[in-house]
C-alpha cells in the first residue's frame, strides 16, 4: 500500500509507544546480525515483513486515537466507513482527515 511510506505521526504517542519502536530497532540489529548468512532475497523479504508490521501499528494507533480524542460524529463516520467494508487505505485516508480538522 502506498500509505506505508506516508503514515506519519502528530505526536500523540504514549512514552510506550516509543519504547516500544526502540526496542523493534534493537531487535531488528540483532535479526540482522543474527541471519548474516541470510540470502539477499530473503532478507529483502523481511525488511518487507518489518515495514509491513510498522505500517500497520502505525495504523492501529491512529485508529485508537482519533477513535479516543475525536468528536462524536468523526468517530460515528469512521465506524460506519469500517462496516461498508472500505479498505485499509480508505480508512486510513479518511482516519487521517479526522486528525487534520481536530
Amino acid at each position: 500500500m502506498s500509505d506505508r511510506t506516508t503514515a506519519n505521526s502528530h505526536g500523540h504517542g504514549a512514552p510506550a509507544d516509543r519504547n516500544g519502536n526502540r526496542q523493534t530497532e534493537s531487535a531488528g540489529r540483532e535479526n540482522a546480525s543474527q541471519h548474516a548468512s541470510y540470502s539477499p532475497e530473503r532478507i529483502e523479504q523481511i525488511r518487507q515483513q518489518e515495514s509491513d508490521l510498522n505500517y500497520y501499528r502505525k495504523f492501529l494507533e491512529d485508529l485508537v486515537s482519533v477513535m479516543r480524542d475525536a468528536h462524536s460524529e468523526s468517530v460515528a463516520r469512521i465506524v460506519s466507513l469500517i462496516r461498508s467494508g472500505a479498505s485499509n487505505e480508505e480508512i486510513h485516508i479518511a482516519l487521517q482527515r479526522v486528525r487534520d480538522e481536530s
